[in-house]
């Protein structure tokens, strides 16, 4: 067959590439697949050039570095209109986008409008096992967990990016269990290029104002260089879920069918015989989600002590009097959670799709030849971060009891509770909006050293300097006492309604100015009241770090036929250090919400490291060439808690070996085996936390030996989370093994397929309060955390940290790359076209929580976790799909994201599921989430001006083209207060159809 003719076919089947992921649905829930990586437009070309390459210290002719790396450049960026990195790096499958602007929930998280690399879903939440680098360097972390916000790295002059999907730490240290990423900026830009553009979606929300500007001139004879660069990016949230999107007002749900309570006071449950719910899994899946007795107006919860005739009644708008409330479907006994239909507001009535950020980034590189072989160069960035969100308003406890003599409260509800007390639900963010802000400022100074010594050796060092401010604010907290204080009004001396406890002989000093609640109806708490009630809670966290390092590569025995070995050696030093402080603010515990107590601590990280590469054979009887690499580090850390002056040393030994084996030109096999390590950062080794408050939602636990346990919690007691001081090292050992395969003929087609393994041992696991009692009762494990006055009465819990986790990782990681210039079908055509896949199969996921507790295979949960922050899960396959068409004026780029379907929760069994049965406790109405498909359209046309070809350019973005509706996979959230969203937002579009447009000079 004629080359034309191949390319023909080639041409017409392209397209067909993106047919593949969506043919594999019917298997994804079901069975283990294969999935796209590295392989071609990130693997140089051969020649005689020296090349550093992200995984590796070594520089490299010819071959390519053994471990999988996966490159995105700022070609295909600008054609899909990307305007900063947090995007660019949604295009390696591999990452798991778990914190992000589209993954707000409804919480008051510090980090609310960063975005973090997450490689694999490994990371944490209080840490990060992937390392982000710029230019080869480590950032200034973004958070006092150690990740970088990508949304402060300066994107006007990116490169590309480059993801090394295996261990790196014996190249660059701790954090790179799950691999690197590494930001390359462009250091020789000449000229100068703007940009501006808006987008917003269909809804006419999510609105979208950026623009950047670059500069970079040579001087002094071409000695020296200097490039600037400013960007400026203001993003508008999209509002409460519920409210703005038709899928999300659905309210796709799922509840528990256990011990739930009717109207009439007596339970129904899947193992409840005679009940509503016999016959029932204990789980449902379904739409019109709502909080437990949560209504803007109020409602009688239906629980003791409160007269029946009194429960499950709501107050009318004004607050005089009461109606009857319709509590819904699997209300739990315990009050809590959510429930099926009835009155009141969505569950995801205070989750926004997306947080409004305001971001600004300065940036300067510049650097200067002192003679022809020493170069001296500087880097300078600033960037700023503004983000808020918007929290759920803490309402009365279900344990805050309303005295029948309260003078607010109607006349027809006291006649019907007949001198009983009540517990009131309330859903108060209509009044009282809680409101989280942040402010992050990061700096970052370099000055570095470079020179060749001899022909073939070239020493390097740098040092800099980072620091990152951080101011946090939550408006609105309730204060308990206060609260308490407020909630018992009574008629006082000239008929006033005042607080009981101002009128005792000697009142606690807590309530003065208290102001009583009117709790009932809408509007009607007086902003006094609000004021002494409900009071903000600040945090200041402020982390700097010193960093050098020096550095040695070159080249031995370079007469060897093979070629010759490249090594490389140096050391690495890097003291950081932080404090996070609360503002003193008097009776912080006695706050509902709060950011815990102040923290501060040191780390101070020495390490020695080399790395050799050695060519065994080239042009051989056995093939065409053999390469080994070999790299090991050592490190050394020391810890110092601020606040306890403790003090502790850590070492540990990295290592790595690879191989690179060709046999014939056009295929090519590479291999890894590394140890890598990761010590406890910051946060997870200083925080401090208050305890949870007893007997609120995440206060209380299903404590097993109490007789009728509903799964929602029956015995409040107070957990402390937080981190540990005894923390020590994470291990994991990672294995990779692949090829790429380059036909000769098909020019331009490469394909790379690479199997993944990783293991760590003595992972931190974050173990929630509930999950401690379940391994005690079910395993004889962690019993020694929990203290008891009896077994039916749980009095305290610590949930610290721990090195006790085991996770195995394992999958496939595949890329198809081809590219075609269509004038070899049709002499008259003009253009190229590239067509590139990308994508990962996760068919192994165990996590195992301790040595003696099974293992849980998490590959292919679609769905969010819950009450666990050690990882992420995802679908068992990730696509991403290319196809870019290019003539010298225009550019045309169409992107597919394909999300694969799975389990709901892998931990429950649905009709889907072997052995399903409706009288199991972990059964589930089903247990499927459904693939889904976005497609994206980038068009751009340049024009000529300033004595260029393409000094103007006009381009347009539409994503999610086809208006495709997330699939329905609720989770997220915590114990006993329902899921962040009726779908997934790591992988799932919330954001919807929306466009975007620009123009862009250069001159």
């Amino acid at each position: 067959m004629r080359k034309p003719e191949i390319r023909a076919i080639l041409l017409s089947s392209a397209l067909t590439i993106f047919a593949f992921p969506l043919a594999a649905q019917a298997q994804v829930a079901e069975e283990p697949a294969t999935v796209p990586q590295t392989a071609t437009a990130e693997e140089p070309q051969m020649d005689s050039q020296e090349i550093l390459v992200t995984g590796s210290r070594v520089a490299r002719t010819g071959m390519d570095a053994p471990t999988p790396r996966t490159v995105v450049g700022s070609d295909l960026l600008e054609s899909l209109g990307q305007s900063n990195i947090a995007e660019a790096i949604r295009f390696v499958p591999q990452n798991i986008a778990s914190q992000s602007d589209a993954n707000v929930g409804y919480g008051a998280s510090a980090n609310v409008g960063s975005s973090f690399v997450n490689l694999r879903g490994l990371n944490p939440t209080s840490g990060t096992r992937t390392l982000t680098l710029v230019n080869t360097r480590r950032f200034i972390p973004s958070s006092d967990g150690g990740s970088v916000d990508l949304n402060v790295i300066p994107s006007a002059l990116i490169e590309r990016v480059e993801t090394v999907t295996g261990g790196a730490s014996a190249a660059y240290g701790s954090d790179a269990v799950a691999g690197v990423v590494n930001v390359i900026l462009n250091r020789k830009f000449t000229g100068f290029k703007a940009e501006i553009d808006y987008g917003q979606t269909t809804y006419g929300d999510g609105k979208n104002y950026h623009g950047s500007v670059a500069w970079g001139t040579r001087f002094a004879g071409d000695r020296g260089h200097i490039a600037a660069a400013f960007e400026y990016q203001k993003q508008e949230g999209i509002g409460a879920c519920s409210d703005v999107r038709p899928w999300c007002a659905e309210g796709w749900d799922f509840y528990t069918n256990a011990q739930t309570i009717l109207p009439n006071g007596t339970l129904s449950g899947y193992n409840i015989p005679g009940s509503p719910g016999y016959g029932l899994p204990n789980f449902i899946v379904g739409p019109n989600s709502r909080q437990a007795f949560n209504d803007p107006r109020g409602v009688v919860r239906n629980r003791a002590p409160a007269a029946l005739a009194a429960r499950n009644k709501r107050f009318n708008d004004a607050g005089t009097g009461v109606l009857d409330f319709d509590p819904g479907l699997y209300v739990s006994n315990a009050g809590l959670g959510a429930r099926q239909g009835g009155d009141g507001a969505s569950t995801y009535a205070d989750s926004l799709l997306r947080t409004p950020v305001t971001r600004k980034v300065a940036y300067a590189f510049g650097h200067y030849e002192l003679t022809p072989s020493w170069e001296l160069s500087g880097e300078f960035t600033y960037a700023t971060r503004d983000a808020s969100s918007v929290g759920s308003t803490a309402g009365p406890r279900s344990t805050y009891f309303v005295k029948p003599t309260n003078p607010f409260v109607p006349a027809d509800l006291r006649a019907l509770l007949n001198g009983t007390e009540f517990s009131l639900g309330k859903d108060l963010d209509g009044q009282i909006k809680s409101l989280n802000t942040v402010d992050a400022k990061v700096f970052r100074g370099m000055a570095g050293l470079k020179g060749e010594i001899g022909s073939s050796w070239v020493v390097e060092a740098y040092y800099q300097y980072g620091e990152n401010r951080r101011h946090q604010t939550a408006s609105r907290s309730r204060v308990n006492t206060p609260f308490v204080f407020a909630l018992d009004a009574v008629v006082g001396p000239g008929g006033k309604i005042v607080c009981a406890e101002t009128l005792k002989a000697n009142p606690d000093p807590r309530s003065k100015g208290c102001e009583p609640m009117n709790m009932f109806g809408l509007n009607n708490l007086s902003q006094a009241a609000i004021d002494y009630v409900y009071r903000p809670v600040m945090e200041d966290f402020f982390f700097k770090q010193h960093a050098a390092s020096a550095n040695i590569r070159g080249e031995l025995f370079s007469g060897r036929s093979a070629g010759g070995i490249g090594v490389a050696a140096g050391i690495d030093w890097r003291s950081e250090g932080g404090n996070v402080v609360h503002g003193n603010i008097t009776d912080y515990a006695d706050y509902n919400s709060n950011f815990g107590l102040d923290y501060a601590g040191s780390i101070q990280v020495l390490e020695g490291f080399g790395e050799a590469n050695v060519p065994v054979f080239k042009d051989w009887v056995l093939g065409k060439g053999l390469e080994l690499n070999g790299a090991v580090r050592w490190t050394r850390n020391r810890s110092t808690n601020d606040v306890t002056k403790e003090t502790k040393v850590t070492t540990a030994l990295s290592w790595k070996a690879g191989a690179i084996y060709e046999p014939f030109d056009m295929l090519r096999f590479r291999a890894t085996r590394s140890r890598d390590i990761r010590i406890a950062g910051f946060r997870e080794l200083f925080l401090e936390m208050v305890p949870s408050e007893t007997g609120s939602a995440a206060g209380t636990v299903d404590n097993p030996n109490i007789p009728g346990s509903p799964q929602l919690g029956d015995d409040p007691t107070p957990i402390l989370s937080g981190g540990s001081f005894a923390l020590g090292a994470e291990k994991a050992d990672t294995t990779t093994l692949g090829a790429v395969f380059s036909p000769s003929f098909i020019p331009g087609l490469r394909i790379g397929v690479d199997w993944y393994q990783i293991q760590i041992r003595d992972a931190v696991t974050n173990l929630n309060g509930q999950r401690i009692v379940d391994f005690c009762f079910k395993n004889n494990t962690f019993c020694d955390r929990i203290t008891s006055n009896s077994p039916t009465d749980i009095t305290f819990i610590d949930a610290r940290r721990v090195n006790l986790g085991r996770f195995v990782s394992r999958g496939f990681d595949i890329e198809v790359s081809y590219d075609m210039s269509l004038s070899s079908i049709v002499a008259d055509w003009a253009g190229k076209l590239n067509v590139r896949l990308l994508g990962t199969n996760q068919y192994d996921f165990l996590i195992q929580a301790a040595p003696d507790v099974p293992a849980i295979n998490y590959a292919g949960q679609a769905a969010q976790l819950r009450d666990t922050g050690d990882f992420s899960s995802s679908p068992k396959w990730l696509w991403n799909g290319f196809v870019t068409y290019s003539t010298e004026p225009f550019t045309a780029a169409l992107r597919m994201t394909y999300v694969g379907g799975g389990k709901l929760d892998v931990g429950k069994i649905g009709p889907e599921d072997p052995g399903y049965s409706t009288s199991l406790v972990n059964s589930i109405s089903t247990n499927r989430v459904k693939s889904a498909a976005y497609f994206s359209l980038g068009l751009t046309y340049r024009l000529p001006a300033f004595d260029r070809k393409d000094g103007i350019e006009l381009f347009g973005v539409f994503d999610n083209i086809f208006a495709k509706d997330p699939a329905i996979a609720p989770g997220g959230g915590g114990f006993n207060l329902g899921s962040f969203y009726p779908t997934n937002p790591t992988y799932h579009d919330t954001f919807g159809p929306r466009y975007k447009a620009g123009v862009r000079i250069k001159f």
